[in-house]
């Protein structure tokens, strides 16, 4: 596994980045072309005041990167953080993937 990160802040503007590398060994998870697994996301987010906040992220990730073909999978998220407490946040955002797998919806 190897990964790296990335976090940047000031004030109330937030910058979170993140990639991802597996190589796994043994051959039932090379048949599978899951030998290979990578992905990486981005995310800035801004709180508005105390209580509320936005964001957006996109994401990239591939499970099954040690086949050939477009297995990847592409996902674009916006959002709004509510804070419930300053240590219990309450986030609802709206997805949308394409790639490997087109879909659309919304998490709570």
């Amino acid at each position: 596994l190897f990964t790296t990160h990335l976090i940047y802040a000031y004030e109330q503007f937030n910058l979170r980045a993140l990639y991802a590398r597996w190589d796994i060994g043994g051959s039932q998870a090379k048949a599978l072309g899951r030998d290979k697994q990578q992905g990486f996301y981005i995310e800035p987010s801004y709180r508005i005041n105390e209580d509320f906040g936005v964001f957006a992220r996109y994401n990239a990730w591939d499970n099954n990167a040690g086949i050939n073909g477009d297995t990847e999978v592409k996902q674009t998220n916006v959002g709004l953080n509510y804070w419930l407490h300053e240590n219990a946040v309450l986030k609802f955002d709206l997805e949308k993937q394409s790639g490997a797998n087109d879909a659309e919806g919304f998490n709570l």
